[in-house]
This record gives structure tokens, sequence and C-alpha cells, in this order.
């Protein structure tokens, strides 16, 4: 496994890499921008049983906000990288001792879209942190979801060693994910 420290030179990586090597390939074409930012809303629910202090959420639910900048990486629109972060506020039930605290998540996901069109199914991955009550975990996130012009609905299963999550959420984007049909240069 991985150490901490490479997997973040890793991501550092992809992260300048990977946009430099895209831009160059679409700057001939100047109707193009693979940039886009969105705001998502989404609930996260805890899986399985919740009772083990040292092996669970300390929270049974959470809601929350989540900003994401979003690169597309070739001309045919069927892939992306972003990057996100977001605070969710958490819920427990009564019985669950632990008090309500703010978990701020943040990751990096890539994203396959089916269909290079405004309705388009699409599957992704992400790797991220969470941090809640002072402490981080990291979290690996396989995501599905359907995407229509500027919005876009998911659900994620985050997946960390002693217990795992379900995120459901709805996006808006502030400007539509870029087509791969080209206009012509005059």
């Amino acid at each position: 496994m991985l150490s901490h420290i490479r997997k973040f030179t890793l991501i550092f990586f992809l992260l300048t890499l990977l946009p430099y090597l895209s831009f160059s390939q679409n700057k001939q074409n100047r109707y193009y921008n693979p940039i886009r930012f969105s705001v998502s809303g989404s609930t996260k629910f805890v899986v399985g049983p919740n009772d083990h202090f040292n092996s669970k959420y300390l929270f049974d639910h959470g809601i929350g906000l989540v900003g994401e900048l979003i690169y597309t990486l070739d001309q045919k629109a069927k892939y992306e990288i972003s990057i996100e972060a977001g605070i969710m506020r958490t819920f427990s039930n009564p019985d669950n001792t632990s008090t309500e605290k703010p978990l701020i998540p943040a990751g990096i996901n890539i994203y396959y879209y089916f269909i290079d069109e405004a309705f388009s199914p699409f599957i992704g991955i992400g790797y991220g942190i969470e941090n809640f009550d002072n402490k981080n975990k990291y979290i690996l996130k396989p995501t599905i979801g359907i995407s229509y012009e500027k919005i876009k609905v998911f659900a994620r299963y985050g997946i960390i060693n002693e217990y795992n999550s379900i995120e459901i959420g709805i996006s808006y984007s502030f400007k539509e994910r870029p087509c791969g049909c080209f206009p012509t240069n005059k």
C-alpha cells in the first residue's frame, strides 16, 4: 500500500500533468472551454451497524454542500477530472451519544460519460479525505449517476476499512458539459 506522501504526490502529478496535456490538444478550438464549477447538495447515510465506538462515523446521517471544480480531459468530452471540497452537518439518533459536529470532505474524482449528448449516464471513482472531530479518514468513492445539461444526479458508496456510507446528491453546474461536436472556425 502506498504511503500518504506518495498518494498525494500521485494526485498532485495527475492534477498538473493531465490538464496541461488536455489544454494543449484543445487550444486550437476557441469555443472549447473545459473548466466549469458546480455546487452539489448531498446527504450521507452510514451503512451497517454504527454502535462500536472505535469503528464508526460517530453520527448516523448528514446533509451538506460540496463545491466542485471540473475539468474535461478530452475533446470527445467522455472523461472528466474534478477537485471537490465542502461541509456537511451531521445528525445522530437519540441513542447515539456523539454530538453534532461538521464533516469536511475533500477529494479528487474521475468520471467517464457513456454518451456525448445533453443526457448521459456516467460512472466514476473518487479518492478523498474526510475530517470529522479533528480525525482524518481516507475514503474511496465509486460513483454512478446521470447528467442532463447543467444538472447531475449521483450516488456514491464511500468505502473506509471499518465502515461504509452511501451518498445521494444533486449537482448544478454553472456551465453545460462541453460536447465533442465543435463548431467550425471561419
